[in-house]
């Protein structure tokens, strides 16, 4: 059972049950409820009564219809629960207007695990219940903060991504309804999906009408533009497109010319254009803003030993070895290097190096067992 249905289904314990005698019925508008069924009530709404004297021999269907409410938002799954649909319908065909009621008073009372049963209730009655939707996914990114700030990480991430569920279904169901893009866009730059975030928020800007949140998303838009150009860079990068990579890459210039990452990144794409004149200025220049990252090194390395500067190639694996932590593509490439140019015994240390360090890599496994097989036929 996941950590959500478990928290809902505890508030069961707030239902207490009575039953109709078995010689007895109860009619509600045409339906007849047999005698021996279970009755779910509010435990603390029963207790009210008893203690003021108010509780008569007849059941009072109010007190049973809010206990049906409450049941059907804490535990669909309960035996009775289709009986229980039935009475809600028969009483009042319009009663999932009570029961948003009811989630917004306890929301504002700042009762939001209440308001949650409420809104769950309603959603089981009306699934298309968009109102209702929206406020159940703002409970659970609330209860999701909740979590958060206790240092419940795991527990936080269930509730979020249920809530951004929610918000997602109202799309399927209505995808005009402006509130859902407004608090999907803050969801997924939460998860840094920034590119997903900008469209999600252009969309809340074509249907929304409420200026001051409109003002809100523009200026958010804004915020998180330059991680869109990263974003949309990288992607290009993951399917090596390196010239629309770099015409994303480009546009952070020269507002992030002292970024490493920025200067990285660009470098790498023109590396991948071939020219390497350009890739090697602009790895460098990200080494000069950032000497402990060893995967500039590995990048200017294989640029130089692209063109066949071997030498230089070591070099710069030289220099990353000795200022980063053990990255074993510094190694192996270092030992690929030596190979080339024929320095054999240099070449198997590094790569047992690297195999030392990361002996999953089948290719390193490869070269290792190559070159062993070469320097015995050579003793």
């Amino acid at each position: 059972m996941s950590k959500i249905e478990q928290l809902f289904k505890e508030k069961t314990k707030e239902i207490t049950f009575i039953e109709l005698r078995d010689n007895s019925s109860l009619d509600i508008n045409g339906l007849k409820i047999e005698g021996g069924t279970p009755l779910p009530v509010i435990t603390d709404n029963l207790i009210e009564e008893i203690q003021n004297n108010d509780l008569s021999e007849e059941i009072k269907l109010g007190q049973v219809v809010d206990g049906i409410i409450f049941l059907l938002g804490s535990d669909k799954d309960f035996p009775y629960i289709d009986i229980y649909i039935s009475i809600l319908k028969a009483y009042d065909p319009k009663i999932a207007k009570y029961i948003f009621y009811k989630g917004m008073k306890a929301l504002e009372t700042g009762e939001l695990e209440k308001g949650g049963v409420y809104f769950r209730a309603n959603i089981e009655l009306e699934p298309k219940n968009l109102d209702a939707r929206l406020n159940y996914g703002l409970v659970l990114e609330s209860i999701a903060k909740d979590y958060n700030e206790k240092n419940k990480s795991k527990e936080g991430e269930e509730f979020l991504n249920r809530s951004t569920n929610e918000f997602e279904t109202i799309l399927e169901i209505d995808d005009k309804y402006s509130l859902a893009y407004y608090k999907l866009g803050y969801h997924y730059r939460y998860h840094e999906q920034f590119l997903k975030a900008k469209l999600t928020w252009n969309k809340f800007l074509l249907l929304d009408k409420d200026e001051a949140r409109l003002q809100e998303i523009r200026e958010q838009i804004d915020l998180i533009d330059d991680d869109v150009k990263i974003e949309v860079g990288l992607s290009y990068l993951s399917y090596n497109d390196f010239g629309k990579a770099l015409d994303s890459l480009l546009k952070l210039l020269p507002k992030h010319k002292e970024n490493w990452n920025v200067n990285y990144l660009i470098g790498i794409c023109y590396k991948g254009i071939e020219d390497y004149e350009l890739a090697i200025k602009y790895l460098n220049y990200a080494l000069e803003l950032n000497e402990e990252e060893s995967d500039i090194y590995n990048e200017l390395g294989i640029t130089f030993f692209i063109q066949g500067h071997i030498i230089e190639a070591i070099n710069i694996y030289n220099e990353g070895i000795e200022k980063t932590n053990d990255d074993y593509k510094l190694y192996f490439n270092r030992g690929l290097g030596f190979v080339q140019l024929g320095e054999y015994e240099k070449a198997i240390n590094d790569i047992n190096m690297a195999y030392e360090l990361n002996p999953n890599d089948k290719n390193i496994a490869v070269q290792k067992q190559e070159l062993e097989n070469y320097l015995n036929t050579l003793n």
